[in-house]
């Protein structure tokens, strides 16, 4: 097996060429960075393990794959017929560790996620297990809520999340769920389709994707979206700019509906789902409006920062994507902060 963490480390400086799928459709053009400059550094490593990551959010509640010898190792492994990038926390294999599971953007893969959303550094140096899969075969994508077969990648991540629970030293109170884009959009619609089971999600440019459920179970989400997002519009409507064109067939709603609602008004649909009692407003940087839903049932947050002229891009990471990409916030590390306070209920 070729390990991850090196490579990702070793190749970050070098990936502008191999990212050219993560905006969603053909090679990004690349967009000048926020006028803040360089990116902040983003997960800086804390010293914590993933055990102590546990402690500050509460008591780890020990997987399967604990008190025996980890089964798995930092590299590429399969399950279920499709790969999968697995990065452990150095020293965590007897302690139980939060996991990340990290979703790719459409036309994008595992690897270049690991890239473009620096997880697979920045999450095992505060104690994450993260775990980048593919797409199903031949789609390079994932299939979502209202699609032919829409639940395929629901259960696909839920027997992953299994197999992990066996063969590693995880926390299942602690287990999440991150995504760009396409994959953003899935990990949305995991909190109804696994009910209870994910502590929290971050969508990167793609929250609007799914749609808030009755009686949804409370899971901490923390979302970033660009203003002037060309793939998946901000104020809501037909993604790729009404160009259906881009849309593969497998992707195609069976309502014939391609309208997305906004993503502001979706937040508060979560918000409203999981009867968040508090709000609060800040400005983390000039470009930048924070919005904190608080006082969720089960402890849960619905965070949104909304990037004023930002693009289908990752705030903090390489300029990579369609339209700009700020360096005001770093969304990586703003994304484990959240998770390390964060931890499921009833599980």
């Amino acid at each position: 097996m070729n390990p991850a963490a090196p490579a990702v480390l070793a190749l970050t400086l070098l990936a502008g060429g191999a990212l050219a799928g993560c905006a969603g459709s053909g090679a990004p053009a690349r967009p000048s960075r926020g006028a803040a400059g360089p990116a902040p550094a983003g997960g800086a490593p804390t010293g914590r393990t993933g055990g102590q990551a546990a402690a500050q959010a509460g008591k780890a509640a020990p997987s399967a794959g604990c008190g025996r010898q980890a089964a798995a190792s930092t590299g590429r492994h399969s399950f279920g017929g499709r790969s999968y990038l697995l990065t452990l926390p150095q020293g965590g294999d007897r302690t139980p560790a939060p996991l990340i599971v990290d979703l790719h953007g459409l036309r994008s893969n595992g690897f270049q996620q690991a890239l473009y959303g620096r997880l697979a550094n920045a999450g095992p140096a505060r104690g994450f297990v993260v775990a980048e899969p593919e797409g199903g075969p031949g789609r390079r994508g994932w299939k979502l809520p209202g699609m032919a077969d829409g639940a395929a990648d629901i259960a696909y991540v839920a027997a992953l999340l299994d197999h992990l629970e066996r063969t590693l030293c995880v926390d299942r109170r602690g287990e999440f769920a991150a995504g760009f884009s396409n994959g953003a959009g899935l990990s949305a619609a995991l909190v109804c389709g696994l009910p209870g089971r994910l502590a929290g999600i971050a969508p990167v440019a793609g929250l609007n994707l799914a749609r808030p459920c009755a009686g949804a179970r409370p899971a901490t989400i923390v979302a970033f979206h660009g203003t002037t997002d060309p793939i998946v519009p901000y104020g809501g409507g037909e993604p790729f700019g009404g160009d259906r064109r881009q849309v593969p067939d497998w992707m195609r709603p069976l309502s014939g509906s391609f309208a997305l609602p906004p993503v502001a008004a979706l937040a508060g649909r979560w918000a409203r789902t999981f009867g968040c009692r508090a709000t609060a407003r800040d400005a983390p940087g000039p470009s930048v409006a924070h919005l904190a839903r608080t006082g969720c049932r089960g402890g849960a947050r619905v965070e949104l920062y909304s990037v004023t002229g930002g693009g289908h891009t990752w705030p903090g990471s390489m300029p990579i994507g369609l339209g700009t990409t700020t360096g005001q916030i770093d969304a990586t590390r703003l994304i484990l902060d959240a998770f390390s306070r964060t931890r499921a209920v009833g599980r």
